[in-house]
């Protein structure tokens, strides 16, 4: 298997964060009261940006350049990521509403207010990415060295995490016998 597909496979997870969102905005706009055509943009104008970011995001997890289930990394990525997915969003909205893209008035009033939303939207990523990651990276793991590499970053964060609850007597501890 190439390198491409094994980063293709290993992506999965994190397509499947942004197809998520991308299905709840939709869902969202329909129970709004949006037809089902403007549910559809709504979907897909914000589904397919944020599926694309968050493949990147998976790459770079991936090549090691950033850690797995590390919240800093996660937060400075979405908070340029997120706001250039809304506005990619915003822009589609535009092309079906007026029938040519443009831009949101004010677009870096737009971006700023979107970069301080994307710590909740970074946090909900990094959860559900791990959250199918978890189940999807062990059944691709024997073939897969982006998945074997991760897993292996999480047992590793886990053992160190085990070891500074044991150090600091935030461990388990087993009860004292009474003679």
């Amino acid at each position: 298997m190439t390198s491409r597909k094994e980063l293709a496979e290993f992506t999965l997870p994190a397509a499947a964060v942004g197809a998520a969102a991308g299905l709840v905005a939709g869902i969202l706009g329909s129970i709004a009261g949006q037809s089902l055509g403007w549910a559809l943009v709504t979907g897909l104008g914000l589904g397919v940006p944020l599926m694309v970011f968050g493949v990147g995001y998976a790459v770079l997890v991936a090549l090691g350049k950033v850690p797995a289930g590390v919240f800093a990394p996660a937060a400075v990525y979405w908070v340029i990521a997120f706001p250039l997915a809304l506005l990619v969003h915003a822009v589609a909205t535009e092309w079906v509403v007026a029938g040519s893209p443009g831009l949101p008035a004010e677009p870096w009033k737009f971006l700023a207010f979107r970069a301080l939303l994307s710590m909740g939207f970074a946090i909900g990523f990094l959860w559900m990415h791990e959250q199918i990651g978890r189940h999807w990276w062990p059944h691709i793991l024997p073939h897969n060295r982006y998945a074997r590499r991760t897993v292996e970053q999480y047992a590793h964060l886990a053992q160190s995490l085990e070891a500074r609850k044991a150090a600091t007597g935030r461990g388990r501890r087993t009860p004292k016998r009474v003679a």
